[in-house]
């Protein structure tokens, strides 16, 4: 593969952290009008959190992390390897049942929710296939383009935005905001996946950062949006706020089903985010046993995922359940372990020579 480029590295982290999170604005019931502030601090957690990651993979600049765990500690490093490669395969079997609810309920109602699945399915493990590439080029392209779309919804909605749905703007609800934070921790938290499946040769702290700004920034214009356009009381109650949001945009009589445009550029990212997942844990077996293919190894493990996105949830409202549970197994993966690592593979100060 030829050399990562730092913008295709600050997209790649925008296409893996913003897909769901917008489409799931898990904080709306307990920060209320104040939820764009949650994201705001989970980011600056992770701002932390992502600075500890780049310095330990400096110390190895030809690696990734997986490498440098299992290369350093060759035991230990597995077994962590081994944690992490169950906590993507979770997320992406979770994703997995999301989008084949999500799309029986919007797009295609009469579709088996089987069929759905094996669709979405198929579609992940064909991207994967193609590699880290693969997913870079897909992400260089509608990546930029959702953001236009974005902009484009802000415009098209500045006339019915009330300014009274976010008041008191200054009557902050500490408990609300904390309760928001934790909640949306584990989805802001998932852009610590680059320095794992990237050499830390090819990336800079900087490029991290911005990815986690630009992400935050553009989750933070869709809560606004949502909350002065839809208001907390109806968006808290509402299954998938933001497509909600996006029917409100009416452009006059010929075009009143905006939201299936948005759909169009928003589907593909969600394919580019599962096949990310994907790709970490086929990327984390090569490591680990080098015997196998990685690219053999994406269609077992995405059927796999398949059938554990049906064994783990029987509907969305065991995962929306499981969204308060969820950042205490999260939370671990994504500070404390982190943490961990920065301690055991943090750059060592060489003596002074004489």
């Amino acid at each position: 593969m030829n050399k990562i480029t730092h913008r295709q590295i600050i997209i790649l982290g925008f296409a893996y952290m913003l897909p769901f999170a917008i489409n799931e604005v898990r904080s709306l019931s307990a920060a209320k009008q104040h939820t764009y502030i949650t994201y705001m601090v989970a980011a600056a957690i992770f701002a932390g959190i992502l600075w500890m990651l780049s310095r330990s993979a400096k110390r190895f600049p030809d690696q990734t992390l997986f490498e440098s765990l299992t290369v350093r500690f060759p035991i230990i490093g597995r077994v962590i390897c081994s944690l992490y490669l169950g906590f993507f395969f979770y997320i992406l079997a979770r994703d997995i049942r999301i989008m084949a609810d999500y799309t029986n309920v919007i797009l295609l109602p009469n579709t088996p929710l089987i069929y759905i699945s094996l669709c979405i399915v198929g579609t992940v493990i064909f991207v994967t296939r193609g590699g880290m590439r693969t997913l870079i080029s897909l992400s260089e392209f509608m990546g930029p383009l959702f953001i236009l779309s974005l902009l484009f919804m802000l415009i098209m909605l500045l006339k019915v935005l009330d300014l009274g749905n976010i008041m008191p703007i200054f009557h902050l609800s500490i408990p609300g905001i904390s309760e928001g934070t934790w909640l949306v921790l584990s989805s802001t938290g998932q852009i610590i996946v680059l320095p794992f499946i990237i050499s830390s040769k090819d990336y800079r702290y900087r490029d991290l950062f911005k990815s986690l700004v630009i992400s935050t920034l553009l989750i933070v214009l869709v809560v606004l949006m949502l909350i002065l356009t839809i208001g907390v009381p109806v968006a808290e109650r509402l299954m998938y706020p933001s497509y909600e949001l996006v029917r409100e945009i009416r452009i006059a009589d010929f075009l009143d089903r905006f939201d299936l445009l948005l759909v169009a550029v928003w589907y593909p990212l969600i394919f580019i985010n599962m096949a990310i997942s994907l790709y970490v844990i086929c990327y984390g077996l090569k490591i680990m046993i080098p015997s196998i293919s990685g690219k053999m190894m994406a269609a077992p493990i995405g059927l796999l995922s398949f059938s554990c996105s049906w064994w783990f949830f029987h509907d969305a409202v065991q995962m929306l359940d499981f969204n308060h549970q969820w950042p205490w197994i999260a939370i671990v993966f994504e500070i404390i372990i982190p943490i961990g690592i920065f301690l055991i593979l943090r750059p060592r100060k060489t003596p002074l020579k004489n």
